[in-house]
């Protein structure tokens, strides 16, 4: 896809994951559903970052390349559906682990 493609809606949930919905046919985004997004995530809240209905079966998968603005590894969340009306992209936020400084280990040379 050439030119960018404006989402349907976006937005950031308060978890931190920026959400775009997009109105076009899975196979114009480069998604691969065997492999697994980036960042923190559960299955769960990318469903409910979406805002699908579970009900109807959902696949997740990663941006195989970058895509409209998202980075590669980005969520895509889309329903098991034939007529799958909306891709999600979605940008999970990083995992990020702090070392309190009475944890931290110091080492010099001799």
């Amino acid at each position: 896809m050439g030119s960018p493609i404006t989402p349907v809606r976006s937005y950031t949930t308060p978890y931190g994951y920026r959400v775009a919905l997009y109105a076009v046919a899975l196979g114009d985004v480069p998604a691969d559903f065997f492999a697994d997004p980036d960042g923190s995530w559960t299955f769960e809240l990318l469903v409910d970052a979406a805002a699908f209905d579970r009900s109807q079966g959902v696949a997740i998968g990663a941006l195989k390349e970058a895509f409209n603005g998202h980075p590669d590894g980005a969520a895509v969340v889309t329903l098991e559906a034939e007529s799958r009306p909306y891709v999600a992209v979605i940008e999970c936020p990083i995992a990020y682990q702090y070392v309190n400084d009475a944890e931290r280990v110091t080492t010099s040379a001799p």
